[in-house]
């Protein structure tokens, strides 16, 4: 789903910080799947830990270009993974949009299905795609007895719940929704 363009030294090249932090769990997957989804066509990894992206591989770039040795940090998340180095930037051009998700904090429980017990507490999400999903997780995480929550994609509504999962009896039946159970 992507392609590796080589390794750079950061110089500011990528200014979009995927997630506005670093992620303790970083994998080339979470940054690729993270960009694609905001909708940007490269992602880059720095420092085992961060995760940028950008839609533009500035012509002076190259300039920035190093030895691939130089991006020799393994990933936060996958150890067989590089994810940058000190100031160095492993860069993929996006081909298309990933369709599975591969978090380490949570997975999928299934799509545009529905639970049927109430939300423990919902808020609507300022944020959009992967960044939306990893802040309902987040909020999820934060809320006693939260096990699993949802995310609207339209409407950036996200409901947070407890462990029973049921396929009867919905409520929430937004097509546009996914449901996610924290690991």
């Amino acid at each position: 789903h992507a392609d590796y363009i080589g390794c750079f030294e950061e110089n500011g090249i990528f200014p979009f910080t995927y997630g506005d932090r670093h992620f303790t769990s970083l994998t080339v997957d979470f940054c690729l799947l993270g960009c694609a989804d905001d909708g940007y066509k490269y992602a880059g990894l720095m420092s085992r830990q961060w995760c940028q992206c950008d839609n533009d591989l500035h012509s002076d770039t190259n300039g920035y270009k190093v030895s691939d040795s130089e991006c020799n940090t393994p990933c936060n998340g996958n150890g067989s993974q590089m994810c940058g180095g000190d100031y160095m930037l492993s860069i993929y051009r996006i081909r298309e949009v990933i369709s599975v998700p591969t978090f380490q904090q949570f997975r999928t429980v299934f799509n545009s299905r529905a639970i049927s017990s109430q939300p423990l507490k919902s808020e609507v999400l300022h944020s959009n795609g992967v960044k939306a999903k990893v802040d309902c997780a987040n909020a999820c995480g934060g809320t006693i007895d939260c096990k699993m929550f949802s995310i609207s994609s339209q409407t950036k509504l996200c409901h947070m719940f407890e462990k029973t999962i049921k396929l009867c009896d919905a409520n929430i039946t937004d097509p546009n929704s996914s449901i996610y159970l924290l690991l």
